[in-house]
């Protein structure tokens, strides 16, 4: 940030520069203030809120409109395809709640368990459960990896020109990543959500509500790309492994969730553990600029905050009654995702420069695809845990699949540890597995289970 373009300096002699089509709105600014804005990151993401803005704002009028009419009973929204879709986008389908709930049977695994002794309800749970979980947690381990190791891949290794193999050229803009991420997990999930259609309950929550987490999800994926131009992967990694905190404040926030002090205080502990492997890296840190560094904290701050917002508003969509399917959600996430991208990109004028990136060097849309195709299964694995098991399960999972991001990326990118960092992993390592033994959430077994994977 502090000069006309961002570097990245992840290895000692080894420097990589990032350079930004202007777009329509950085051609006004260097024609009259002599400065391209994208080359700064603040400025990319005023762009890109404002391009959001050009659909929320009409999207929130419209359902203002919606619900005014619907509360006056002055409209048939049942009367075409167009007016049903307004309703279920701004109100859902509250009349089916009712039936619903009472079709769902609810009660029945309830009775089940009143009607076995502990020790025989302990085991039930683990042979039901158990493999579930540890299905899900190998899902997430193979998926999230591979899309880290590609996600430090695009952003920090520039990738040959078709016509010139020896110009190689760097990629920067993360949202073009956020859209093709999106898209390619809203095929996937069109295509299931095809297969299954008869079996897919009722919609009853207005679709609008996806679009706080999509918009959570979407820009928590953009500073997360962004940060890796500003610190090296395994120092990101571990300060991502601290998100239990966040997760917790938000589970707070959104879904009235209590936790104990003793939940805090383990939190804490664990965050100081990471603090002080971001700061044993200052080796590398002091070779870029204060700004650099402050900026680097800063997108990880903000990818923390809207990351631990996204699965507690799924959770709470997911703890509405009748619950929403899991293919419902991710086609709902991931539709207003591609919409906000695909509309910023468009707006900012930098969607078919980076298309033509794409086209143009040698590898990178091998490497996109494979990186997009790894989060969409990822989703998969993910909406199944906030379901089943809470958003706390889930961020336990993935911190420990930081262990295996930091081997890879330390092994084939060359990132120096310390043995500070190598100390402060093989001491986090054990922490990070015990985490879940909060006084209040070790009476649950799911996290057991967490701790023994």
């Amino acid at each position: 940030m502090d000069g006309k373009q961002d570097t990245l300096q992840h290895h000692e002699n080894v420097q990589v520069s990032y350079k930004y089509d202007s777009g329509f709105h950085g051609q006004y600014f260097e024609e009259f203030f002599g400065f391209n804005p994208y080359e700064y990151w603040p400025f990319r993401l005023i762009f890109i809120l404002l391009g959001y803005a050009t659909i929320v704002v009409p999207a929130y009028l419209v359902i203002r409109f919606v619900k005014k009419k619907y509360s006056e009973n002055s409209v048939d929204f049942s009367s075409n395809f167009f007016r049903r879709f307004l309703k279920l986008f701004a109100i859902g389908t509250p009349e089916a709640s009712f039936n619903l709930i009472l079709s769902e049977g609810k009660c029945d695994d309830t009775k089940n368990l009143v009607n076995t002794r502990p020790g025989e309800r302990n085991r039930s749970w683990l042979t039901r459960d158990g493999p579930i979980l540890a299905f899900y947690f190998v899902g997430i381990q193979l998926n999230f990896v591979s899309m880290g190791f590609f996600q430090e891949r695009i952003v920090t290794v520039g990738y040959p020109r078709v016509d010139n193999v020896l110009v190689v050229e760097p990629f920067g803009d993360a949202q073009f990543l956020v859209l093709v991420n999106r898209i390619v997990a809203l095929v996937l999930c069109c295509l299931y959500f095809i297969h299954d259609y008869r079996n897919q309950p009722v919609h009853v929550p207005p679709l609008f509500k996806h679009s706080f987490c999509s918009l959570s999800n979407t820009l928590s994926s953009w500073c997360q790309y962004e940060a890796l131009k500003f610190v090296s992967f395994p120092a990101m990694t571990v300060c991502k492994a601290s998100k239990l905190i966040p997760t917790m404040l938000m589970g707070r926030i959104v879904r009235n969730k209590s936790y104990s002090a003793r939940d805090y205080v383990t939190a804490v502990i664990l965050v100081i553990g990471a603090c002080s492997f971001f700061l044993s890296n200052q080796t590398d840190l002091k070779k870029s600029s204060s700004v650099t560094t402050i900026s680097g904290i800063i997108l990880m701050a903000g990818y923390l905050a809207f990351d631990s917002f996204t699965p507690n508003w799924q959770k709470k969509l997911f703890d509405c009654k009748p619950q929403v399917s899991k293919t419902q959600m991710m086609l709902g996430v991931n539709t207003f995702s591609a919409i906000l991208c695909f509309g910023s990109l468009l707006e900012q004028g930098t969607l078919f420069s980076s298309i033509e990136y794409a086209l143009s060097h040698d590898g990178f849309s091998r490497d996109l695809f494979l990186l997009s195709l790894s989060g969409a299964c990822g989703q998969v694995f993910i909406y199944a845990i906030i379901k089943q098991f809470g958003p706390e399960v889930l961020a336990v999972i993935m911190t420990l699949r930081q262990i295996f991001s930091i081997v890879l990326s330390s092994l084939y990118f060359s990132h120096p540890l310390s043995i500070t960092e190598k100390l402060i992993i093989s001491h986090r390592t054990p922490s990070w597995l015990l985490q879940d033994g909060f006084e209040g959430w070790w009476e649950k077994r799911t996290y057991r289970l967490v701790v023994l994977i």
